[in-house]
């Protein structure tokens, strides 16, 4: 069995293998977040903030630079047109690669005339309107961005419409980061690194958010092993299968779709991120501190780019 894995339920071995192993892609980074693939030229883009460098990874390991200085982009999407759409801490800002990535807009940059925190997670659904956590990480940390106060009284999570429309969603989280999308986009998961949980809402025909219950304990008593740091709720992603991943102490925690843990893929460092990728985007890449990881899996992940783009 791998020394990879912490098992609290056999059925983790419906999502990985027990031969599965862990492999550095890439390595030689300072803290790395937001990989994206892209399921039609399958290659992989992802940031490491500390340095402000986005890069492209391609499916025959070749790593290049994507976008220097990125104002320390965290997480990064696509939208609907194959376009990466980017949080950018040092910035507080959410901007668009256009042109094939030689320029970038600035699509959301305050709420109500107040300069947005530091733009965590994104994702974009069918419609086109795009996702966001807004907690301060890159304004309270001087390795994730720029030491400086915020403008807002709220960490917030907001909705983009293709209209250039900025609405607040959900102010009630201390540090919202990492959030999905459920399969057919009736619910958003959203996790509080503070809190140490996930919550799921409803999404309303127009957009609005209800519920909000929490849906599962991220639980585990793993810390840097250099800061001393307990290791938080971050990066989430559905499988097809309705397996939800979140990155949490450790590292890639797998629940099922009553909400049970079934398992961890640990890391010898702090996982933060992840995507499904490869031709059949069957393998987890995995963003952790400073390197790039994959590992095999059983289930494969959506498309997050129409067939169409």
């Amino acid at each position: 069995m791998s020394d990879h894995f912490e098992i609290r339920d056999d059925a983790f071995f419906d999502v990985f293998s027990e031969q599965a192993q862990l492999r550095v892609e890439a390595e030689g980074f300072t803290f790395t977040e937001g990989p994206i693939w892209h399921p039609d030229d399958h290659f992989l883009i992802f940031s490491d903030i500390a340095e402000s460098v986005q890069y492209r990874f391609t499916a025959n390991g070749q790593l290049e630079t994507f976008r220097t200085p990125s104002n320390q982009t965290n997480g990064n999407c696509f939208d609907l047109a194959g376009q990466v759409i980017s949080c950018e801490h040092a910035s507080s800002q959410v901007v668009r690669h256009v042109h094939g990535g030689k320029m970038i807009e600035v699509i959301a940059s305050h709420y109500e005339s107040r300069a947005l925190n530091s733009p965590n997670d994104v994702v974009v659904d069918q419609k086109g309107r795009i996702w966001f956590t807004d907690p301060n990480f890159g304004r309270t940390r001087e390795d994730l961005g720029i030491l400086r106060d915020c403008e807002l009284d709220l960490c917030g999570v907001y909705r983009l419409d293709p209209d250039g429309k900025l609405t607040l969603v959900a102010d009630d989280f201390t540090a919202p980061n990492g959030l999905c999308l459920s399969l057919d986009e009736s619910q958003i998961f959203i996790n509080d690194s503070a809190k140490g949980h996930i919550r799921v809402f409803d999404i309303d025909a127009s957009g609005a958010l209800a519920s909000g219950q929490i849906w599962a304990e991220v639980t585990g008593t793993h810390t840097d092993p250099k800061t001393g740091l307990k290791w938080v709720p971050d990066g989430m992603k559905f499988a097809n299968s309705g397996h939800l991943f979140c990155n949490g102490p450790g590292g890639v925690h797998v629940f099922d779709k009553k909400a049970k843990c079934l398992g961890v893929v640990l890391f010898p460092e702090k996982s933060t991120n992840f995507c499904f990728g490869g031709i059949k985007r069957d393998r987890l890449f995995i963003t952790a501190s400073t390197r790039l990881y994959s590992i095999p899996t059983k289930l494969t992940g959506p498309r997050m780019i129409p067939a169409s783009n």
